[in-house]
């Protein structure tokens, strides 16, 4: 389909504040001789097209797609929308209810469970976040050495050079609800059957490894020990790991976390899969 033929004078465009341009009579022959030439021109001049219908075009398409990518950076800018983003956690172990700390929820057990078939775990890619019913949780670092902290009078406290595997993670409550979430940090979590849980970690041998927590470090970087996240509040934890002294993380090709959903009042945990690239201070 051609485009609308529109009939409209030339208009030559002049400087701001000149006068307008007055046209000059032709003598009849000259108008007779190119009548002609100049009716094939019209026409050409007037088969372009018009300048509203680009503007109604630019309107009605164009802006909309461009206000929507607009919208959409910004969402992932905020931390709203995320790309890449880890899937939800489901409750996927059964809890042992002899009131033993990970009593039948080790992660060892977990992960040869996996290997049989027997379960289906779903180790998140550290460099993705994961999410338990709108709350979000991402590992920012992994850090391998010495603990640094304060006491109750602010002075600097450290583990004396002695490494200890340090996870940093951030929070985001991406939901309409309210979480009460407690630190992972040092701290037992009882399940609704009574089991009581802890974050772990373990390696490719499957050694398990326990939070640990300095009773004198009453401020540690990146530490929350409790907080009430009202929607879109955003917070980090942090998690110290005792491993012998003889540890080695050169020789890990991944670390396995497994995080207690039972930090937010929920069941189920937050697992990642954490490669060798990821740990800092090696």
């Amino acid at each position: 389909m051609s485009a609308p033929q529109i009939s409209a004078p030339v208009i030559t465009p002049r400087e701001p504040g000149s006068k307008p341009l007055r046209k000059k009579a032709q003598p009849k022959t000259e108008q007779a001789e190119g009548a002609e030439g100049t009716e094939g021109e019209e026409e050409f001049e007037s088969g372009g097209i018009p300048i509203d219908l680009i503007l109604k075009i630019t309107k009605l398409v164009v802006l909309p797609i461009f206000l929507a990518v607009v919208l959409f950076f910004g969402l992932v800018a905020m931390g709203i929308l995320e790309i890449g983003s880890g899937d939800d956690v489901v409750n996927e172990t059964p809890y042992n209810n002899d009131g033993v700390a990970n009593s039948g929820n080790q992660i060892q057990d977990v992960m040869e469970a996996a290997e049989k078939g027997d379960i289906y775990i779903n180790w998140v890619p550290a460099k993705n976040s994961a999410t338990m019913e709108g709350f979000k949780v991402k590992i920012n670092h992994v850090d391998w050495g010495e603990v640094r902290g304060r006491d109750e009078a602010g002075e600097l406290v450290t583990s004396n050079g002695r490494p200890y595997m340090n996870v940093y993670l951030e929070l985001a409550n991406r939901s309409g609800k309210t979480f009460d979430f407690k630190s992972w940090y040092g701290n037992q979590f009882t399940t609704q059957n009574g089991a009581i849980r802890t974050a772990q970690l373990s390696d490719d041998d499957k050694n398990l490894y326990y939070p640990l927590k300095f009773d004198d470090l009453a401020d540690l970087k990146w530490w929350t020990p409790s907080k009430t996240f009202q929607p879109l509040d955003e917070g980090t934890d942090a998690i110290v790991f005792d491993v012998p002294e003889d540890f080695d993380p050169n020789k890990v090709e991944y670390l396995y976390l497994d995080l207690p959903g039972e930090a937010i009042g929920k069941s189920g945990s937050y697992r990642f899969k954490i490669p060798k690239s990821m740990i800092q201070g090696l």
